[in-house]
């Protein structure tokens, strides 16, 4: 056996689902903590902290270990243009192959793509 293939991650479906809710908790923290900072400081355009590297670290484990490392990353898609599920819908997705409809209407769902053969 190879040495990378004795540190490939595993995630069960509950450990993605927490990992992605844990990400959406802090994307909407850091939203909060902006929209605070900028009733302090009015004259300001950048938050008080900047954890980016961490969470882009994070959403990287996510795609090797999924196999979603490219331009077209699900996961982003998932967080950024579908918000967390919350903006699905049928007109707003991905399709398979097959055309059929891609359900990412939540964490679970998109588990349940990305671990299809």
């Amino acid at each position: 056996m190879k040495a990378e293939d004795k540190a490939k991650l595993f995630f069960t479906k509950e450990l993605f689902v927490e990992t992605m809710n844990a990400l959406q908790a802090q994307y909407s923290h850091d939203a909060e903590c902006s929209k605070a900072a900028g009733i302090i400081f009015p004259d300001t355009h950048m938050g008080l902290y900047d954890n980016h590297r961490l969470t882009n670290q994070l959403i990287k484990l996510l795609q090797i270990s999924f196999n979603d490392e490219h331009k077209d990353s699900w996961i982003e898609y998932y967080m950024c243009e579908l918000d967390f599920g919350k903006k699905w819908s049928t007109d707003l997705t991905g399709s398979r192959a097959d055309k059929s409809i891609i359900n990412m209407s939540n964490a679970g769902e998109l588990f349940d793509f990305l671990i299809e053969d």
